[in-house]
């Protein structure tokens, strides 16, 4: 999700580890039983999360929900309800403390740490599920392992992967005397492109979210950090120990720094930042005030929908001096350790994890075999066509930096980031004080 958001949700291909199980069902354009309906039983309780029912994607969600997985399984009690971004953790917090329901949920990769790291989500294994683990993207697999383990049992499954990218006005950059056909190619590049839209046009250059306690803010800030070195923890390692706490380095810094010039010297971002969040961004971006923007396929399919002629150019992220990188989004299935009906959550599982409905369901990008398969699909055009830049999720994903693996990653995440980045646009700190004492907290919640 999320990122919202995030999340989360683009491209329409066939993800997961549905496309091994293509040749078994048939096809993309149809669903097809995956079990006896004979043998599931019982009672059965989902949550998923979702913060735009009107997309193509989650509309399917709803019906997948309503209509097709009951219809499997006739002796089935099965009930589900789908929950706003913000609104799903603190209720599943709560919920799974109480050993009560859901059996099974969907959650957005940032979250899963928490509940793994709490003993509170069942193992899965390749048996269980019915198709290979090297079906998923690898470092997907890293969320759903206890403390981010590159070995070890599962304890959920990836439903999706997904990429941001930068998507960007070329009115605008011709407006402003910009190449509308040559996005900033660097972090610096962008800094220096929305200072000139913003003095020569008026418009916001960059799109700035800011707001605390919510995945947007990391989600866009993260990438700048590690393009220039700096890490929450040791993230950018091949073999990360989630143990050395590292963001109050200087790649760190010079992405607050970056910020800080954006928004306090150049004044090119909107002055709004500090509460906004990815919907106040898009909704800036429809109306020609803000230029360039983080965000996501689904975002530029609502753009075709809602402003059919707007001009609009996709870019991979940027790149530092270090590297280019892009938070690894998506989404993860668990099941309540304690549950009493694992193997009808396990079945609804392989629903949604199916080529039709994972292709539907999936918005994003599920391992490199799935990704194969889907560009060699009959159905690749039509899975296309209504989600502009699908490619760079693609080309994106190869960047891809795990959120904090952790039992406290969502806090981290959600709460500490923002709240450094905050310090520094409200002129309360240096980028390096703010870094400092970001450090000081992620150390204390870490031995506490």
């Amino acid at each position: 999700m999320a990122a919202t958001g995030f999340a989360r949700r683009q491209a329409l291909k066939a993800v997961g580890a549905g496309a091994a199980v293509l040749a078994a069902t048939g096809s993309l354009t149809k669903p097809g039983l995956a079990e006896s309906s004979q043998a599931i039983s019982g009672r059965l309780v989902a949550w998923d999360w979702s913060d735009a029912p009107s997309i193509p994607g989650e509309e399917a969600q709803a019906e997948f929900y309503t209509k097709y997985f009951p219809s499997l399984y006739k002796d089935l009690r099965f009930l589900s309800t789908i929950m706003g971004y913000t609104d799903l953790l603190p209720k599943l917090t709560v919920a799974w403390r109480a050993s009560n329901q859901p059996d099974i949920v969907r959650v957005p990769i940032a979250w899963s740490s928490q509940f793994v790291g709490a003993n509170q989500c069942a193992e899965i294994t390749e048996e269980e599920l019915g198709f290979p683990f090297s079906e998923f993207w690898p470092a997907a697999l890293l969320s759903v392992r206890k403390n981010g383990a590159p070995e070890g049992p599962l304890y959920g499954v990836p439903t999706n992967n997904e990429a941001m990218f930068l998507i960007y006005n070329k009115s605008i950059f011709s407006k402003a005397g910009l190449d509308p056909n040559k996005p900033p190619v660097t972090w610096t590049d962008l800094v220096a492109y929305s200072k000139t839209i913003h003095d020569k046009t008026g418009a916001y250059g960059f799109g700035l979210c800011a707001q605390q306690n919510i995945g947007n803010t990391p989600f866009r800030f993260m990438p700048v950090a590690w393009a220039h070195g700096g890490e929450i923890f040791d993230e950018l390692s091949p073999h990360p120990t989630w143990r050395k706490v590292g963001i109050g380095g200087e790649g760190v810094i010079e992405a607050l720094s970056l910020y800080h010039q954006m928004f306090n010297i150049d004044k090119s971002v909107q002055p709004s930042a500090l509460s906004d969040n990815e919907r106040d961004v898009q909704v800036l971006f429809l109306d020609g005030k803000v230029a360039m923007a983080i965000d996501q396929p689904t975002f530029a399919q609502q753009l075709r929908q809602l402003k059919p002629d707007l001009d609009v150019g996709g870019a991979l992220l940027p790149a530092g001096p270090v590297r280019r990188a892009v938070v690894l989004g998506g989404s993860n299935f668990h099941i309540r350790s304690t549950t009493a009906n694992k193997p009808a959550a396990l079945a609804m599982m392989r629903a949604f994890l199916s080529p039709y409905w994972n292709a539907r369901l999936g918005f994003g990008a599920g391992s490199e075999a799935s990704t194969s398969a889907a560009r060699h699909s009959k159905e690749e055009a039509l899975l296309s066509k209504d989600y502009p830049f699908n490619d760079l999720v693609f080309q994106m994903l190869p960047y891809g930096v795990n959120v904090p693996l952790v039992t406290q990653g969502a806090q981290i995440w959600n709460m500490i980031i923002p709240n450094m980045i905050q310090q520094v646009l409200a002129g309360n700190a240096t980028p390096k004080e703010a870094a400092s004492a970001a450090a000081r907290k992620v150390s204390q919640l870490m031995t506490s």
